[in-house]
């Protein structure tokens, strides 16, 4: 009885990591530089996978030891682990590989969400990207933006010049979001910069008695300007008032900066859940990319949702940057 037993759980056992294996290959269309170079990044991609699908599977933490990595990027999936587990849905996966400023990218890779607790609220069918750098290295591993109509509008206009610096822009906003959902107070630090405009709006309401005794109530919008400093320290209070944090971005725009080179604008609507507080309002980001792979914001304005009713939504022509 006790070897058919150990024979049943040796065979579940191979059964698991028989489904965690996890096959990466380029699609046909992909342009890679250096003949050796793809046959790495497969490999490395492959690992990865498998890795998330049999961590998924048996709800346990990731073991990266295996894959080539940055220490950086390490950190950071590890870091998404704790808020966000995933499973690969195919054993064998084929994308294309995109070109970006700084490497490559890999997109469309599907996920099956596995919540850590009802604090998550996006969707159970995600997409995942890799991003990876010339040295056959992931940098990278995120949860792709929802809106992926949008995404393929961002990824798709101009030359290729231009192409390439807006798939390196959809990167940036794609990690910013999930800054928050890893609370990665460092890499906020870095990405905005040091004298950066931050602006939040809020509604006053206040309220008087009729005489009827019915409560009269009128709102009143206040816009607070923060400094970089101010905005992570309240940024680090919120960070310890909440285990967990979900941040969703959609209805996203891009708008380029005709007179300032390598400078974009981007509106978005933005979900915010913890586990203590939530909301709706839309954020505007005025990214200056001058400097190759290192973005920083300049500008970063959340209004409420009731603001942007009436008053409308910030763009990049309400701000001038010499």
């Amino acid at each position: 009885m006790m070897k058919l037993t150990t024979a049943i759980i040796s065979m579940f056992l191979a059964v698991i990591c028989a489904q965690a294996n996890v096959t990466f290959r380029f699609s046909p269309s992909s342009h890679i530089d250096g003949p050796g170079s793809k046959p790495l990044m497969e490999k490395e991609i492959s690992a990865l996978l498998s890795e998330i699908t049999a961590a998924g599977t048996e709800e346990r933490d990731l073991n990266l030891s295996a894959v080539k990595m940055q220490e950086e990027a390490r950190t950071r999936l590890c870091d998404l682990w704790e808020n966000a587990r995933f499973v690969c849905d195919k054993t064998s996966v084929i994308q294309k590989c995109l070109n970006d400023c700084q490497g490559y990218q890999v997109r469309g890779i599907f996920v099956t969400m596995k919540p850590v607790d009802d604090t998550y609220t996006q969707g159970i069918n995600r997409e995942l990207v890799v991003t990876l750098n010339h040295a056959n290295e992931i940098t990278g591993v995120r949860l792709a933006l929802e809106d992926q109509e949008t995404v393929e509008k961002i990824m798709g206009e101009g030359t290729v010049a231009d192409v390439r610096e807006r798939r390196e822009l959809l990167k940036f906003v794609e990690d910013f979001r999930c800054y928050y959902n890893e609370r990665n107070l460092d890499a906020l630090n870095k990405i905005f910069s040091d004298n950066a405009l931050i602006i939040v709006g809020s509604i006053i309401r206040k309220g008087r008695k009729a005489p009827d005794g019915t409560i009269l109530e009128s709102a009143k919008v206040k816009y607070s300007q923060l400094s970089k400093e101010e905005y992570l320290r309240n940024l680090s209070k919120v960070f310890d008032r909440n285990r967990r944090l979900d941040v969703k971005f959609d209805n996203i725009s891009v708008a380029k900066n005709g007179s300032k080179p390598n400078s974009y604008g981007v509106t978005l609507h933005q979900t915010w859940t913890s586990s203590g507080y939530s909301d709706e309002g839309w954020l505007f980001l005025y990214w200056d990319l001058s400097t190759p792979g290192e973005p920083k914001i300049v500008v970063r304005t959340w209004q409420p949702e009731a603001i942007v009713d009436e008053h409308g939504v910030f763009d990049i022509h309400d701000f001038f940057i010499p």
